[in-house]
C-alpha cells in the first residue's frame, strides 16, 4: 500500500508524456495555453513551449511534493508545525508520525499528478479540431473534486493531531 501513491504518480507522468506524444501532430503551431473562467482562450504559446512547460510542471510538482515528504523526515522538530507537536514528535512516536506525513505527501502528489494530467488533456483537446475553447464544466468539475479531496485528506490528518490520547 505504501508504494501505491508512487505508482499512481508514475502512471500519471507516463500518461502525460503519452498524451503529449499523441496530441503533438494534431496541435497547431500556436497553442491556447490559458483560458478564462468560461473556457475562452486568453493566453497563447508555441506548441513546443507548451508541451515542454506542461511536462515540466507535471514532473516538477511531483518531485516537489514527494521531496517534501522526504524532507519532513530530516527536518529538526522545531521546523515541523503540527498541532500538539511535542506529543506527536516525541521519540516514541516520531518515526510513525513522520512516516504518516510522508505518506500523506505521496497521496497528495498522486492526486495532484492525476489532476494535472486531466487538466493538460482538456487543454490539449481544446486545441485540436473545431473546438471553441476549453470544456469549462469538465475542468471546473475536476478542480472541485481535487480541492474537496485535498481538503478532506488534510482535515482528516489534522483531526488526528488535534487529539492527544490519554
Amino acid at each position: 500500500m505504501k508504494s501505491l501513491p508512487w505508482l499512481i504518480v508514475a502512471a500519471a507522468l507516463i500518461g502525460s508524456i503519452l498524451q503529449a506524444v499523441f496530441f503533438w501532430p494534431h496541435l497547431p503551431d500556436e497553442v491556447a495555453s490559458h483560458f478564462n473562467a468560461v473556457g475562452q482562450a486568453d493566453g497563447w504559446m508555441s506548441k513546443t513551449a507548451f508541451v515542454a512547460v506542461t511536462l515540466l510542471i507535471q514532473i516538477g510538482l511531483a518531485a516537489m511534493m514527494l521531496g517534501f515528504g522526504w524532507l519532513i523526515k530530516v527536518l529538526p522538530t522545531s521546523m515541523i508545525n503540527i498541532p500538539n507537536r511535542e506529543y506527536w514528535l516525541a521519540d516514541e512516536r516520531r518515526e510513525q508520525t513522520l512516516g504518516e506525513s510522508e505518506s500523506l505527501m505521496a497521496w497528495i502528489a498522486a492526486g495532484t499528478a492525476v489532476f494535472m494530467m486531466v487538466i493538460f488533456y482538456l487543454t490539449f483537446d481544446a486545441n485540436v479540431g473545431e473546438k471553441k475553447g476549453l470544456n469549462s464544466s469538465a475542468s471546473w468539475s475536476c478542480a472541485i473534486v481535487y480541492m474537496v479531496g485535498l481538503l478532506v485528506f488534510c482535515v482528516m490528518r489534522l483531526k488526528k493531531y488535534f487529539r492527544v490520547p490519554e
